[in-house]
């Protein structure tokens, strides 16, 4: 993981509504821009990450109490309840240029990586002869699976191929951060099993329906692969068999996948592409564009927690082996983690502590401090370190409400109070636009601005997109589907 994709998932901590919450290690592990497509893994990777991680919007459709995803893995395995109240739709996954399809490609850096992550699933890092071979039943039967369609999504069918990558993928990627495994399952029987599998297929269902928002964008403002795309498509292909070797087709079929729905899923991640550049503002128009929209602003942020001891396995889960060395930024990630495994009344407390030092810093600011000395002092700001004089920000960021509330209310030199927001407090400065900065950082300012357009834009295609589950898909149960 770099550093940028460090400090931006940080952010997303201090930032992002907890009732909207995105997954730093989701992002860890659904994403492999090196597989895809060396050359263009940085653009790729630097999409998903502010997407996934910094401005970011999932929605939770199973049971009014889903919990916060802003979690530790050792967090996640305290926080685990039952299936109804613990998935989220990763509907980001959407709005990245990351098609649900191509998402179990990284199954290879999951391996590499399952030291690391106790979340790596022993079905999807086993050997080829432990992954079953493709089938579905129908009232106990096994039965041909090419004319199957599951779900109708727009104009789009659902097949069985996609059906079984998406599956899998959703399950063994997304359903340990809930709680839900083939453990899950297997452990259920009757009532409860139908209840649960039900409930898993109609978020599926909705998370199969992202994969096709780019695509119906597309169909709908002429966007079309052209002879280049289509040589991009074949050689990252290419790429990942030439990676491959001997073993491609264990390969595919350790990511249940077939080499036919493979070229369909690296389309479909072309066209992904090709349809976030022409939403996006290029960087040579973003500053005047930034001049009539955005303001620049930089913070003192106080996370909750922040006078906590960070227990041990927090800091063990975090891979942390000297604190006190670490910068404030860097400690932001674990004193959030640290106090969302607190008891409530704990919790309480811990507030109550960090607005005391919040409160502290904002008298003397009154009493004419200067503002910059104390935020380089007291600032957790994951950003603070690479962007010191402030980011920019607009309506359509999707940061926390209240901090972005107060943000755009502020005219240029005015300092805010102390504001509370979904992760902590804050003092908000609004500086002048600083255009030597801005320009010096153009590549992370327009990046940033774009996301947020762009997920502005994909999201309504998303919601706009009709899904309709044919009887074959309500009608099929756990153990139907290898």
């Amino acid at each position: 993981m770099d550093e940028n994709k460090n400090q931006e998932e940080i952010l997303n901590e201090e930032l992002q509504s907890y009732e909207n919450p995105s997954n730093e290690t989701q992002s860890d592990e659904v994403i492999s821009d090196d597989i895809l497509d060396d050359e263009n893994s940085e653009n790729d990777a630097d999409i998903s990450d502010n997407v996934f991680d910094a401005e970011s919007t999932y929605t939770p459709i199973l049971g009014e109490d889903a919990e916060t995803d802003n979690l530790t893995e050792s967090d996640s395995v305290k926080k685990k309840t039952d299936l109804t109240t613990k998935i989220l739709i990763p509907v980001i996954v959407v709005l990245a240029a990351v098609i649900v399809t191509l998402v179990l490609l990284e199954v290879n850096r999951s391996k590499i990586n399952a030291s690391s992550n106790s979340y790596t699933n022993s079905a999807l890092a086993s050997s080829n002869a432990q992954v079953p071979e493709p089938s579905f039943k129908i009232d106990g039967k096994k039965v041909n699976t090419d004319d199957l369609v599951f779900l109708k999504i727009g104009e789009y069918e659902v097949g069985f191929d996609e059906l079984r990558n998406c599956y899998y993928q959703f399950l063994y990627n997304y359903g340990p951060y809930y709680g839900v495994s083939e453990d899950t399952f297997k452990s259920a029987s009757g009532d409860e099993l139908k209840s649960m599998f039900s409930s898993f297929k109609d978020s599926l269902a909705e998370y199969i329906k992202g994969g096709y928002v780019h695509a119906s964008y597309a169909k709908e403002h002429n966007i079309t692969l052209d002879k280049e795309d289509e040589k991009t498509v074949a050689d990252r292909i290419k790429s990942i068999k030439d990676e491959q070797g001997d073993n491609y087709k264990s390969f595919l079929k350790e990511n249940y996948m077939t080499e036919n729905y493979l070229n369909i899923a690296m389309r479909n991640n072309v066209m992904a592409d090709k349809v976030e550049e022409a939403l996006s503002i290029p960087e040579k128009d973003f500053y005047k564009t930034a001049e009539k929209e955005l303001y620049q602003v930089k913070q003192i942020f106080i996370p909750f927690g922040s006078e906590e001891k960070i227990s041990d396995e927090v800091l063990s889960s975090n891979s942390i082996k000297d604190y006190d060395k670490l910068s404030k930024p860097e400690r932001a990630e674990a004193i959030l983690s640290n106090y969302e495994a607190l008891s409530d009344s704990k919790q309480k407390q811990a507030k109550n502590a960090s607005k005391k030092v919040a409160d502290n810093i904002y008298k003397k600011l009154k009493s004419g401090a200067d503002f910059d000395t104390l935020m380089k002092n007291n600032t957790y700001d994951s950003l603070y370190e690479s962007y010191p004089k402030g980011v920019l920000v607009g309506k359509d960021y999707e940061y926390d409400e209240a901090y972005l509330e107060t943000a755009l209310k502020l005219k240029e030199n005015e300092m805010s109070e102390v504001i509370e927001s979904s992760s902590g407090y804050h003092i908000i400065m609004r500086v002048p636009f600083d255009k030597k900065y801005i320009n010096k950082n153009i590549d992370y300012f327009a990046q940033t601005y774009n996301d947020s357009a762009v997920n502005k834009v994909l999201y309504k295609v998303y919601e706009d997109l009709d899904i309709e589950q044919t009887d074959t898909y309500k009608n099929f149960q756990y153990g139907d589907l290898t």
